[in-house]
């Protein structure tokens, strides 16, 4: 019984989150033209579980303003949202629930009701940080961009003081990669695991 409940429960979800995207499109809410991130790279980021995040690039709805942004934050952040949006705990059978909500959005669109959702996924960085980030990359192949955020180690990285972590992050994403945050030194790179299938 708790079961069919559990599935029952998944199902509304996931088509209040459907409807409710339909409706913040309908009504053109969004507040510009949004890039949508690769498939195969948003979910490797929501599956990713490790001390070291993916970075997904999603757009955020507040359900009382209908104001909407786009946002690049670690995959982490997006999932406790969910946790709190949706009141669920920290067990494997809540985690999969949020973990399936998450993938159920193929816009990584999210629309939240809860002031402690919305609180849970930190804005780091302004439009002018984001802008500065996009012309700092632009003249960079995309395979080379590739290469210099592989390394955590200075000599090998490029340079990006006076930058924002997280615009730089969604800067990569834009150009294709699929940057993750370093535990130990907050530096954000690129996994060589993706180099590998890229090459």
């Amino acid at each position: 019984m708790k079961s069919v409940f559990s599935k029952s429960l998944i199902s509304v979800v996931l088509f209040a989150l459907a409807a409710l995207t339909s409706l913040a499109k309908a009504q053109g809410i969004f507040d510009r033209p949004f890039t949508i991130q690769s498939r195969e790279s948003y979910e490797a980021a929501i599956r990713n579980d490790s001390t070291s995040p993916s970075y997904v690039l999603i757009s955020i709805v507040r359900a009382y303003t209908g104001q909407a942004k786009s946002v690049c934050t670690t995959a982490n952040f997006l999932l406790g949202a969910i946790h709190r949006e949706f009141g669920l705990e920290y067990g494997p059978a809540d985690v999969s629930k949020a973990t399936k909500i998450a993938l159920a959005s193929h816009d990584h669109t999210f629309l939240f009701r809860q002031p402690v959702a919305l609180a849970n996924i930190p804005i780091s960085y302004s439009g002018e940080d984001l802008a500065a980030a996009r012309k700092f990359l632009a003249p960079i192949p995309t395979d080379e961009l590739r290469i210099k955020f592989s390394s955590l180690f200075d000599k090998s990285r490029l340079p990006t003081d006076g930058y924002n972590r997280d615009a730089i992050a969604c800067a990569l994403i834009e150009r294709g990669l699929s940057p993750r945050l370093s535990d130990r030194s907050n530096q954000v790179y690129v996994t060589r695991e993706q180099m590998k299938l890229t090459e």
